[in-house]
């Protein structure tokens, strides 16, 4: 899917912090460099208020009324869990997908811009994530996502994508590849559960964009 609409780059930590109008220019900042906190949008506007916010305070908007969210979790919800998501731009293709610890809101892990992508492909790469996030780690946790999709191609060991294979997203593909392998000639304990949305509101990972 081809790129049509532009799209601004927020680097909070990286080489050289700042808001940049391209791909190119982004990665040159983060890429080497440990930790590196970034994050696209589709406004320059929308890029700039984000700098501004500071990183932290960007993520926290993500999941915010933590406490109604709590009372909601109690009717059902295991925690502590870790919470995925993924968001993707249907007009570019442009995805990127998140792990959250569910109890204290603290971002675990995120990935992207990935492009010529889809949402699915980015839960499955999330679930996955969190998977290998808790081997290296000893943790058992339950791990969840609001997509059936992503979960059935856990359950598979395979990701049925529909979404063909362009130059843009041969990295993709390559991760999916990657998750497909680790998913086949690895064990663990955590269960891959389905996020009651219609009782708990939105995932804690969620982007916020709908």
């Amino acid at each position: 899917m081809a790129k049509t609409s532009p799209t601004w780059y927020v680097v909070w930590v990286g080489h050289s912090p700042g808001v940049y109008a391209s791909w190119d220019k982004a990665q040159k900042q983060i890429n080497g460099f440990p930790g590196a906190k970034y994050k696209s949008y589709t406004s320059e506007a929308a890029a700039h208020e984000a700098y501004s916010r500071g990183f932290a305070s960007e993520i926290a908007s993500g999941s915010a009324a933590k406490s109604s969210l709590k009372k909601k979790l109690a009717w059902g919800c295991v925690l502590p869990a870790i919470a995925v998501d993924a968001a993707c731009n249907m007009s570019t293709g442009e995805m990127e997908y998140r792990g959250v610890d569910i109890d204290s809101g603290t971002l675990l892990f995120s990935m992207g811009p990935f492009y010529d992508s889809s949402n699915n492909l980015g839960e499955f790469l999330a679930l996955v994530h969190a998977l290998a996030y808790c081997k290296e780690r000893g943790l058992s946790l339950p791990i969840y996502s609001d997509s059936r999709t992503a979960l059935a191609w856990i359950r598979n060991k395979l990701a049925k994508t529909t979404v063909e294979r362009t130059q843009g997203n041969a990295q993709v593909f390559a991760l999916i590849q990657r998750a497909e392998n680790w998913l086949k000639s690895n064990t663990y304990p955590n269960k891959c559960l389905k996020w009651d949305t219609e009782n708990w509101g939105e995932i804690p990972a969620d982007y916020g964009r709908k």
